[in-house]
């Protein structure tokens, strides 16, 4: 015999129908071949970065353990640990050269793009590439950037408009841990590539001709004419208990019950 609590928590598979809001950003289309392609050649071209970022990190302990022991007689001279920062191997300079072409983070990415789109003209620090691992964080943490980006295009005069190379793309689960250890860090949710590095531009050169331009179509919309859109209606699947009819009027007695026994009146003073 089913116990009351297993009864209770049975549930059924239920459907509910919610209209989609007028003002949804779209991502830019691209095909899962070509995201696949350009995760795996920026995983190849960024290592140099988790060279520079290691050797950084070495340098850094270093300078921490002469700073506690600056007591000591033993003291390594201040000038002989910038003359070790500064004598990098061959990967770990190719990583510092790279970093000046690429922005890591939301946060930077973000302030990239806003700096973009107050300029109405090409600039040597405009991002052409903006790689968003979507399937890896929270989609509000990212949603700004299918409106932000398309801003940065819209700012440009047409003739200038053209000859941007700005592509958004958004990349499935498993990225974020792929680009977090190519780059050298621990997470790694957004990253922003600069056109003017050889083997970067030919990633960059790669999502202009696998992804699509994007774009808000009710951002810097002109008037004319009325455009019906099809409505458009998403089906939530979600659960809800199963209450069988035997309950539904033992239900309702049990609240008539707690009605009954609830004062009608504030109880006063009792008469003396």
């Amino acid at each position: 015999m089913a116990t009351a609590r297993a009864v209770n928590d049975k549930r059924r598979q239920v459907f509910k129908h919610a209209l989609e809001k007028p003002y949804t950003t779209v991502w830019p289309s691209s095909s899962t071949e070509t995201q696949t392609e350009i995760l795996n050649d920026l995983c190849v071209a960024l290592h140099p970065l988790s060279s520079y970022f290691a050797h950084t990190r070495r340098v850094s302990k270093a300078q921490h353990r002469r700073t506690r022991r600056r007591t000591s007689k033993n003291n390594t001279n201040p000038t002989s640990i910038s003359t070790a920062h500064d004598q990098l191997s061959d990967p770990e300079l190719k990583g510092k050269k790279m970093l000046d072409f690429v922005c890591i983070g939301i946060n930077s990415t973000t302030r990239a793009l806003e700096r973009q789109a107050q300029r109405s003209t090409l600039h040597a620090n405009d991002l052409a590439l903006v790689i968003v691992c979507k399937g890896d964080v929270e989609p509000q943490l990212v949603a700004h950037f299918p409106g932000l980006a398309h801003a940065a295009r819209s700012a440009k005069n047409d003739s200038v408009r053209r000859e941007d190379k700005l592509r958004l793309v958004g990349v499935a689960a498993g990225a974020e841990q792929r680009l977090a250890q190519a780059v050298g860090q621990h997470r790694v949710s957004v990253l922003g590539i600069r056109a003017g590095h050889a083997e970067l531009d030919v990633i960059v050169e790669k999502a202009q001709s696998g992804c699509s331009v994007p774009s808000v179509p009710w951002i810097g919309i002109q008037r004319g004419d009325p455009v019906f859109h099809p409505v458009c209606v998403r089906e939530l699947q979600t659960s809800a208990p199963i209450i069988s009819k035997k309950q539904i009027p033992a239900k309702a007695s049990e609240n008539d019950g707690k009605r009954k026994l609830e004062p009608t009146s504030r109880p006063g003073k009792k008469a003396k």
